[in-house]
């Protein structure tokens, strides 16, 4: 029988853990243990409380309680004869257990490969990942100690210097009482967190080892140039002063960050503008003939280009991500905990701390040129050569990234994958007969749109089939397209954005009907329950209060409380596929809905991570350790002379017995700094 033992940790600690990561507040020295509880499945759980901790007083205070304590010969006893160790966000218990009982205490390492994670499960399995949230919906109301969490939160952190202590000093809540009582509280924790995880389904096997990969990958971190970062933050803000002072003077407000009062004065000025999103303030100074400002529009006060000047470049300073760098920073300069593993439904990763998922892409390719300039203090220069400061400092962020010394990044990023998985999914073999021939599908779908032949599309033409192949992929229709191609300053008319629509549908055929059959096969699995039904290469059921989609891995998205719901749409009422899930923007579990574009997005997401997983795999296995992965990109850091570019695209682009026929390409560097 397979032994199960529930772990928690309550720490303190003058690093704040949100800002800096799990990692970086476990290598604070002022970071330590409060207490850990312990709950052998089907037990009742005991708390272990450092030696330092034990006085008198609380020794007094637990008896009275009732708290059964264990020293730390039980407790080391009880973690070494566990099979299993289980825990919420289990990374968390790693890196405290790593840092403060091993290397600071001397305790034998807790190995990750018993390490388990009911946030993991919950997430996998299509609730919410917190552990108030997915306990609210899978247990009881009661089973959460608020009480606790609030005593927690007060312990937890440092408490203000009284009067005759020193003002610099750092102090903490000590009372006996409540540190008796917040162990009864980790107690309790363990108590939920083993319920929740009997509710649960376990990871499959192939999820088991890519959380155990992600572990891996938080651990291993990625360096950081600090020298550089401090050059350019310091630039920054130096620039940001001088800017900020300007801005005063002009407008007799406080900050540009005051977005009502700057809106209100520039509309004052004569500024025809409703809002101060960047693309607002680009094209309010754009040029003569598109501009708002354009040619000194009559009427606009002369002051206000320069009023949005300065709101443009402070805003395009990028020096939030510089701070975040320079504070997530742990100790050997490596940023670490980046990832979070299953962090959207379909199992993409999210980011964290400095977020690279959403680097701006930059102005221009000489970034060692740049960061050269910044490291010299030659902010003039970097002006005149690059441009603008604030968007050189931009363009430099992902030069921050570098690899250890004597090493180098190999990376490669999956060309077109969703266009690809798309096309293969739907059985749409003309589609992927342009992938195998190296031809430009956007040129391909400008040439069905216009009904012109491939050799004559007009570089206007490409970029009218480059927004439908973004944007129509996934049912989406004139709306879709307008929303994409503002993002590429493509306007154009509605009749005309129709007949586009109309035109990539009619050279997709099989991607339109797997839309509708998608959806069909949800409505069915939802009237027949436990009944699969197939759509190409993915299979849809209902059962165990879900709605499921295989997906042809083998892996499983799972749509929670699915149900037929009555709802508006542009066009009248219409029984639309219902769920519960975490809202994108909320963050909150709310209904949400299903059609056949969403669900063939869903799907489509999905197994394009799949293949980014299992391609991450193989380069580890062949000796790329992986340190980054962002989007359809892997990166690898690898000793200088060791492997190839050519090798690790194989690696990754290897067929796969369950897409057999999926044409993958993919396009890599070696580098010095982590570039797009």
């Amino acid at each position: 029988m397979t032994a199960i033992l529930t772990i928690d940790f309550e720490t303190r600690s003058a690093d704040d853990l949100k800002s800096a990561g799990v990692h970086h507040y476990a290598a604070d020295p002022s970071t330590d243990v409060l207490c850990l509880a312990l709950k052998p499945r089907g037990e009742e759980p005991v708390a272990w409380l450092p030696d330092e901790r034990l006085t008198p007083e609380v020794r007094f205070a637990a008896a009275a309680s009732g708290l059964p304590l264990v020293g730390t010969e039980a407790m080391l006893a009880m973690v070494g004869a566990a099979d299993v160790i289980e825990a919420h966000n289990a990374g968390f218990e790693l890196e405290i257990w790593r840092r403060l009982m091993s290397a600071r205490r001397g305790f034998p390492p807790l190995p990750p490969r018993k390490l388990r994670c009911t946030a993991a499960r919950a997430v996998v399995a299509g609730f919410p990942r917190p552990l108030d949230q997915a306990g609210a919906i899978l247990l009881a109301d009661e089973w959460k100690d608020d009480q606790g969490t609030r005593l927690m939160r007060k312990m937890c952190r440092p408490r203000k210097p009284r009067r005759g202590e020193d003002p610099a000093g750092v102090y903490w809540h000590e009372d006996p009482a409540d540190l008796v009582r917040l162990a009864e509280y980790c107690r309790q924790d363990t108590r939920a967190q083993e319920a929740l995880s009997r509710a649960l389904p376990e990871l499959p096997a192939s999820e088991l080892a890519l959380f155990q990969f992600d572990l891996a990958v938080n651990g291993r971190g990625i360096a950081v140039d600090l020298a550089a970062v401090d050059a350019i933050s310091a630039a920054v803000e130096e620039a940001a002063g001088h800017l900020t002072a300007e801005f005063q003077d002009l407008t007799g407000l406080d900050s540009p960050t005051q977005r009502d009062a700057t809106l209100g004065l520039l509309q004052e000025m004569g500024v025809p503008i409703s809002g101060l999103t960047a693309r607002d303030v680009d094209e309010a100074l754009g040029d003569e003939d598109a501009g708002l400002l354009g040619g000194a529009a009559p009427g606009v006060d002369p002051r206000a280009a320069r009023v949005l000047e300065i709101r443009r470049s402070l805003s395009r300073s990028s020096l939030a991500k510089y701070q975040a760098m320079r504070r997530a920073a742990c100790p050997d300069g490596r940023l670490r905990g980046l990832f979070m593993y299953y962090g959207a439904a379909t199992g993409r990763w999210a980011g964290r701390l400095v977020q690279p998922q959403n680097f701006p892409r930059g102005a221009f390719a000489d970034v060692d040129g740049c960061i050269a300039l910044f490291l010299a203090g030659d902010a003039g220069a970097v002006e005149m050569l690059y441009g603008d400061l604030f968007v050189a400092a931009s363009s430099c962020l992902r030069g921050m990234i570098v690899p250890a010394p004597g090493h180098d990044f190999i990376a490669a990023d999956y060309s077109a994958i969703e266009g690809r998985v798309l096309a293969w999914l739907a059985g749409e073999e003309s589609a992927l007969d342009v992938y195998r021939a190296g031809r430009d599908p956007y040129k391909v779908a400008a040439a069905a749109i216009h009904r012109v032949a491939y050799d004559d599309v007009s570089r206007d033409q490409r970029q009218i089939g480059k927004v439908a192949e973004l944007a129509c992929g996934y049912q989406g229709a004139v709306g879709a397209f307008q929303a994409m191609g503002s993002s590429f300053g493509l306007e154009l008319p509605e009749d005309e954005v129709r007949g586009i629509v109309r035109g990539w549908r009619e050279s997709r055929p099989k991607t339109v009907g797997w839309w509708h059959e998608l959806e069909n096969c949800a409505v069915a699995a939802l009237e027949r329950p436990g009944d699969e039904f197939r759509a190409g290469p993915v299979s849809l059921s209902c059962m165990d209060g879900a709605l499921l989609i295989r997906l042809p891995s083998g892996r499983c998205l799972y749509y929670r409380n699915p149900r037929l719901e009555e709802k508006d749409v542009p066009w009248g009422r219409k029984m639309c596929i219902a769920h519960d899930g975490v809202d994108s923007y909320s963050r909150r579990w709310k209904t949400q809905y299903l059609y056949g574009g969403r669900i063939a997005e869903n799907v489509t997401q999905a197994v394009a991570r799949d293949i980014l997983c299992r391609g991450m795999l193989r380069a580890e296995a062949a000796g790329y350790p992986i340190v980054m992965h962002v989007h359809d990109e892997a990166v690898a850091e690898v000793p200088e002379g060791f492997g190839s570019v050519e090798v690790f695209e194989e690696l990754l682009c290897a067929p796969i017995p369950w897409a057999r026929g999926l044409p993958l390409k993919a396009e890599g560097w070696r580098g010095k700094r982590y570039r797009k």
